[in-house]
């Protein structure tokens, strides 16, 4: 049991890294960067940056809490291309977006501080993805992040 709890304290931890991470990204990269696209039919670092922070707002933040709340909930299917193509804002700072993805991610973590043990192991079903824990939607999350992450800092080498 010990293990169970050190493992989620680590995914835990894992989360609140992303933020260091991502402000020490937003820091250094030149404001010109922003909108480069490494490859024809790739992002730019400023919608990677964009479409992390939807995904904190428009999909975790609120599905966890679904299913801590309700058990064994059906999940909705998130769009996050359709989403995106009408939400974006081009303009809007990158420091502003990291602003946002912050406060988020840190209510989430204080939530997941503070969820009981037992929360953990509740289910939900995806039509997509199938049946999954909690746990498995948080290490879900962290693996996106961790991949954004690494999208981002690719820029940094350009």
């Amino acid at each position: 049991m010990d293990e169970l709890l050190a493992y989620r304290q680590g995914l835990i931890s894992g989360l609140e890294g992303v933020i260091t991470e991502l402000s020490r990204i937003v820091a250094v990269m030149s404001a010109n960067t922003w909108q480069l696209s490494s490859k024809q039919g790739t992002h730019t670092p400023h919608y990677t940056l964009a479409h992390l922070c939807e995904l904190e707002a428009q999909v975790f933040n609120p599905l966890l809490r679904s299913i801590a709340d309700q058990g064994v909930p059906l999940l909705p299917v998130f769009n996050d291309i359709t989403w995106m193509s009408s939400h974006y804002e081009a303009e809007k700072p990158a420091q502003r977006i990291l602003e946002e993805f912050t406060h988020l991610r840190r209510q989430e973590i204080q939530w997941l501080q503070a969820l009981p043990r037992a929360s953990w192991s509740l289910s939900a079903r995806h039509s997509w993805l199938g049946v999954h824990t909690l746990q498995w939607w948080v290490e879900l999350q962290l693996d996106l992040s961790h991949q954004h992450c690494s999208a981002l800092a690719a820029f940094l080498t350009i």
